[in-house]
This record gives structure tokens, C-alpha cells and sequence, in this order.
């Protein structure tokens, strides 16, 4: 959720939260959620003000700060190793789980990090060129 303030103001100024959802491209469980956390852990106007989402996010959720983060693998560096002969995926995963591992951090398993590189590719229209001899293989 990034748009906490925003919801919290506009709440402020008594709009429903139909209207919220729909004003903010959010759900109505999203603003619900906002709703009830606030209730629970008030928040003034001037402290709304003065505070950037971040901030009220972690005021508001402070539960969730405690969720591990995943490590982004670097999909450029990947793709570009990929191009080496002899590299896999399977490879530069145990790469990527080794560095995960001595920094501290939790790293996305083999089939979750397989399908955010493939969305990488897909999103970004890769294509990897394969060199070959004409008629060789046939």
C-alpha cells in the first residue's frame, strides 16, 4: 500500500469509501484496512502533514515491518550470463542464493525466481540469438 495518506486525507474530508477506492484506483478492503488501522492507532493532521508514506506506513502497519524482504536479482546481469555458453539458470540461481545467504537476507526460490526472470524477459521483449551453422543440424 503506497497511498495511505492519501486515503487517511481523503477520509479526513468525510468521502466514503466507495468513493476512496474508486477515486484512488484501490480496493474497498485496502481503504477498509486504512480505516480500521486508524482507528486503532489515531493519527493527528499536523503529524499526517509532516509525515512521508514510509513513515505513516510503518506508524500505521507496524506488524509488517517485521516481513522479510526478498532480494531483486539483477535480471540484466542475468541476461547477459545467460549468453555465455555453459551458464544456466540453475547456475546463476545457487550465484545469486550464495550472495543472498552472506548478506542475510532471504532469497526467492528456483521456480519464483525462474518466472520473474521470464516476466523480465517478456515485459522487456528479449530474445537471445543463437549462432549456428546453416544446415548443421539437419
Amino acid at each position: 500500500m503506497s497511498k495511505e495518506k492519501q486515503i487517511l486525507q481523503l477520509l479526513r474530508q468525510d468521502y466514503s469509501q466507495r468513493r476512496i477506492a474508486d477515486t484512488l484506483s484501490v480496493s474497498r478492503n485496502t481503504v477498509a484496512k486504512v480505516a480500521k488501522t486508524v482507528m486503532e492507532h489515531p493519527v493527528s493532521n499536523d503529524i499526517l502533514d509532516s509525515m512521508d508514506e514510509p513513515e505513516l506506513h510503518q506508524k500505521l502497519f507496524p506488524e509488517e515491518t517485521l516481513i522479510p524482504v526478498l532480494v531483486t536479482p539483477n535480471f540484466g546481469y542475468i541476461h547477459k550470463e545467460l549468453l555465455k555458453s555453459g551458464v544456466t539458470l540453475k547456475l546463476l540461481w545457487d550465484e545469486y542464493v550464495d550472495t543472498c545467504r552472506s548478506s542475510g537476507k532471504p532469497p526467492y526460490m528456483y521456480l519464483q525466481y525462474s518466472k520473474l526472470y521470464q516476466d523480465y524477459v517478456d515485459k522487456n521483449k528479449l530474445t537471445m540469438h543463437i549462432q549456428h551453422k546453416p544446415g548443421d543440424y539437419l
